[in-house]
C-alpha cells in the first residue's frame, strides 16, 4: 500500500512539474523580448527574467519554516495560486504598457519557482535509496515543457492584442492548473517527508547546521558550485539569445522559438535517460561529464556567430544545465545527516537560484555592451573554473 500511494506521489509531483516548467518555459521564451519592448533603456530588458530568480533567493530559505507550521501541501497549492497570479499581472503590464507591472508579474513567478523547485525533494524523501531515480523522473516531466512550452508561446503570443499579452494568460492557467493537481497530493504522505516535519517531535530533531560549517564538507561545497555554474550559465545564455538572435542576427519568431525548444529539450531531456545510466554511471562521472559539456557548449559559438552556432549552443548549455542540476541536487542530498537536512537544504537551495539571478542580471547589460563571442569565452572560463575546484575535491566527494 505504501509503494502504491509513492507512485501517486511521484507521478502528481511530476503533472505539477509539467505545469510548473511549462509555465516557466512560456517565460524564459518571451520575457526578455517583453522586458525590451517595455523598458526605456535595453540594459534593463532581462530585469523582470532576474526578478523571477531574486525572489526564488528570497523565497527559496523560508519555504521550509512555512511548511513545518502550515504543511507541505499548502504551500504547493499556495504556489500555485501565485503563479496565477503573475501571469495575470503580466498580461495587465502588457495591455497598459508598464514595464513596473511586468516586473511585479514575473516576481510571482518566482516565488512559484522557489516553491516548485522543492518537488524534487519530496520525491526523493518518499522512497528511501532512490533518491537520484525519483528526482530524474519529476524533473523529466520537463520534455512536455520543452516540447509545447515555446510553441504555446509563440502561438499564444499572436491570439491576442497587445502581442505576447495571451502568453501570459496561459500562464496563469497553467497555474490554476498547478493549483488542483496539487490540492489532490496526499497531506499525510507529503506533510511528513523528512525536509519538512510537521509535528512537534520531528521538528525537535531537527538540528541547526551553520553555512561555514556546510563549507568545510567537500561534498556541498562542490554541490553548490556545480548548480550555481550551472544556473548562471544557462541563464545568461539562455535570456540573451533571444534579444541576440532578434536584433543581431534578424531571426524570425519561428526561429527564435526553435531555439528556445532546442534547449528546452536539452534541459529536461537527458533526465528521462538519466535514472537507467545512473545504475552504470557513477555521480562523478556525471559530474565530468555535464562540465565538459558545458566547455564544448560556449567553443562552439566563439569562433563561428550564425543561426546555427547559437541554437547548438542553447541546445548543449541546455544538456550541461540538466545533468549538472541532477547530479549536483543528488550531491547535496549526500553532503548531510538526516537531522540537518532541513537547515541544509534550505542554504543548498540558494545557489542555484542565485546562479539564476546573476546570469539573468548580466544577461541584460552583456547584451548591450558586450558581444555574442566575448560572452561564450567568460563562460566558459567560468565553467572550467568549476572543473578545476570539484577536482581539487574529487577524491573527497
Amino acid at each position: 500500500m505504501m509503494v502504491q500511494k509513492n507512485k501517486v506521489v511521484i507521478s502528481l509531483l511530476m503533472l505539477s512539474q509539467a505545469c510548473y516548467l511549462s509555465a516557466m518555459s512560456v517565460d524564459m521564451t518571451i520575457t526578455a523580448l517583453v522586458g525590451s519592448e517595455l523598458s526605456r533603456n535595453k540594459v534593463y530588458a532581462t530585469i523582470p527574467m532576474a526578478l523571477i530568480a531574486i525572489l526564488s533567493v528570497i523565497v527559496a530559505p523560508n519555504t521550509p519554516k512555512i511548511a513545518t507550521r502550515i504543511g507541505l501541501k499548502n504551500i504547493f497549492i499556495s504556489g500555485g495560486f501565485i503563479a496565477a497570479l503573475g501571469g495575470l499581472i503580466s498580461w495587465y503590464a502588457i495591455t497598459k504598457h508598464s514595464f513596473i507591472l511586468l516586473c511585479i508579474g514575473t516576481s510571482c513567478v518566482g516565488a512559484y519557482q522557489a516553491i516548485a523547485n522543492y518537488y524534487r525533494y519530496v520525491a526523493a524523501d518518499i522512497s528511501h535509496g532512490k533518491e537520484v531515480r525519483n528526482i530524474s523522473l519529476v524533473l523529466s516531466a520537463g520534455v512536455v515543457a520543452a516540447i509545447i512550452g515555446p510553441i504555446l508561446a509563440t502561438w499564444t503570443s499572436q491570439i491576442l492584442f497587445p502581442i505576447y499579452s495571451g502568453a501570459y494568460i496561459l500562464v496563469g492557467i497553467l497555474g490554476v492548473c498547478a493549483m488542483i493537481i496539487n490540492s489532490c497530493l496526499p497531506r499525510k504522505e507529503v506533510d511528513n517527508t523528512i525536509i519538512y516535519p510537521t509535528n512537534t517531535q520531528n521538528t525537535q530533531k531537527q538540528k541547526y547546521v551553520s553555512f561555514l560549517s556546510l563549507l568545510k564538507r567537500p561534498t556541498f561545497r562542490s554541490s553548490i558550485l556545480i548548480c550555481l555554474c550551472s544556473c548562471f550559465s544557462m541563464a545568461l545564455i539562455m535570456s540573451g539569445a533571444p534579444i541576440f538572435m532578434k536584433s543581431m542576427l534578424h531571426s524570425s519568431a519561428s526561429q527564435r522559438m526553435m531555439g528556445m525548444q532546442l534547449h528546452m529539450i536539452g534541459m529536461y531531456l537527458p533526465v528521462v535517460l538519466l535514472p537507467f545510466f545512473s545504475k552504470y554511471i557513477s555521480l562523478k562521472i556525471q559530474i565530468l561529464c555535464a562540465l565538459t559539456i558545458g566547455i564544448a557548449a560556449t567553443w562552439i559559438s566563439i569562433f563561428n556567430v550564425n543561426h546555427v552556432t547559437v541554437m547548438l549552443t542553447l541546445l548543449f548549455i541546455g544538456i550541461f544545465w540538466s545533468l549538472s542540476y541532477a547530479s549536483g541536487s543528488a550531491l547535496l542530498t549526500k553532503s548531510y545527516t538526516a537531522d540537518e537536512r532541513q537547515s541544509a537544504r534550505g542554504k543548498g537551495e540558494l545557489f542555484p537560484v542565485l546562479g539564476l539571478a546573476l546570469g539573468s542580471l548580466t544577461a541584460g547589460p552583456f547584451s548591450e555592451y558586450i558581444n555574442w563571442s566575448a560572452q561564450m569565452f567568460f563562460v566558459l572560463m567560468f565553467i572550467f573554473l568549476t572543473m578545476i575546484m570539484v577536482m581539487i575535491d574529487w577524491k573527497k566527494i
